[in-house]
């Protein structure tokens, strides 16, 4: 059947008018009563709610802050902490009682987190009007998301290993860990350039969704004609036929504009600096955590062995850590066991090619993962 005639079979008349409904006239006015917040007490709470959360997370995976506040400033109290929470609960439960009009405040404090994944950030992309930052922000999400229990993993592993080595002067513990900060460096290295240099993950799962969406069942149901009304022997739509023929046409129309707009959004963010942003924090970060890396595990060989450097006075550990940079020009150390100097060599190794790799992959623009 040609699309003439299916064109054909059109007749508008077949269509009653649409109702007018109310006048504008008659339209009843609402008026809303919703009071809006000022921005300073918007800010005032985003202060209170970012300190609140800072507290807990603090507390709950670095430190137990409350006992050195209580030690450092009110010595043998220790005792009270044992009824903190009860103390925290009841004067959150009197607040949300008593603090008429309040309530809502207290609830925006409580979840702050929320608040800000599920409407400070769309609101802040919705303001910047670039769909280059919301690419950009899916792109380190899906990142995230992939290789999280990598990254868990063996950054815990490594913090661990970090603190072990600081805090401990056992030689087997020493090297145990000093040996699992080369090999996580190394890897960590090895992944950075490889997603740098690869075709970007992110990209190519958007373009599969975009043909997935394009071509799928659902997707055809709503667009395609029916052959009910691509039938030869209808001559004229009734109205119900119509409407259907015209929901379909829009349908078809709204979803080839959609999809042409999302790739179009997708081409601009590929072309756009935002791979040679993400590259370059990528590679800055690389490089702070190679120093800190370097120096962990040179101050590990010094506390083994306090004669695998040479030096005229015994080195502080900032000292180490000026001496593990990838230049390590005029440092007061000098490597004299065979690991110093093969951790040594192993550090003036990765600098050219750590250079070289950034550069080669900053200049390329391809955004990492």
């Amino acid at each position: 059947m040609s699309v003439d005639s299916l064109w054909s079979k059109i007749d508008i008349s077949v269509k009653n008018p649409p109702d007018q409904g109310v006048s504008e006239a008659e339209a009843p006015t609402t008026e809303s009563k919703t009071k809006v917040w000022p921005k300073w007490k918007v800010r005032l709470l985003d202060t209170f709610g970012s300190a609140i959360w800072l507290y807990i997370t603090v507390k709950l995976f670095i430190f137990d802050i409350d006992n050195y506040l209580v030690e450092r400033f009110f010595p043998g109290s220790a005792g009270i902490l044992n009824y903190r929470f009860l103390f925290i609960g009841g004067a959150f439960v009197l607040l949300v009682l008593f603090s008429k009009g309040r309530r809502l405040k207290y609830l925006y404090v409580c979840f702050f987190p929320l608040i800000v994944a599920c409407w400070k950030i769309p609101k802040w992309f919705y303001k910047a009007k670039s769909w280059i930052a919301v690419f950009t922000f899916l792109n380190v999400v899906s990142m995230a998301v992939r290789h999280l229990k990598w990254n868990v993993t063996t950054r815990f592993c490594a913090l661990l290993s970090l603190v072990v080595v600081a805090a401990s002067d056992n030689r087997l513990v020493l090297g145990i860990c000093a040996s699992y900060l080369g090999i996580y460096f190394v890897l960590l290295m090895a992944r950075t350039i490889w997603f740098s240099v690869k075709p970007s993950h992110f990209l190519n799962s958007q373009h599969t969704l975009i043909e997935k969406i394009s071509g799928a069942s659902f997707v055809n149901h709503v667009t395609a004609v029916s052959p009910e009304l691509r039938d030869s022997s209808l001559v004229r739509f009734s109205a119900a036929q119509l409407t259907t023929f015209q929901s379909n046409l829009g349908m078809a129309v709204l979803v080839s504009r959609a999809t042409y707009y999302w790739a179009y959004q997708l081409e601009k963010y590929r072309t756009s600096a935002a791979a040679l942003m993400l590259s370059a924090i990528a590679y800055a970060s690389l490089y702070v955590q190679g120093i800190a890396v370097f120096s962990m595990i040179n101050w590990a060989i010094l506390k083994m062995d306090p004669s695998a450097f040479a030096y005229s006075d015994a080195p502080a550990f900032l000292q180490v850590a000026y001496y593990s940079l990838f230049h390590g020009a005029g440092s007061a150390l000098s490597p004299v066991s065979g690991i110093a100097v093969l951790v040594k060599i192993a550090t003036n190794v990765i600098a050219p090619l750590f250079c070289y790799c950034s550069r080669y992959s900053i200049s390329h623009q391809s955004p990492p993962g």
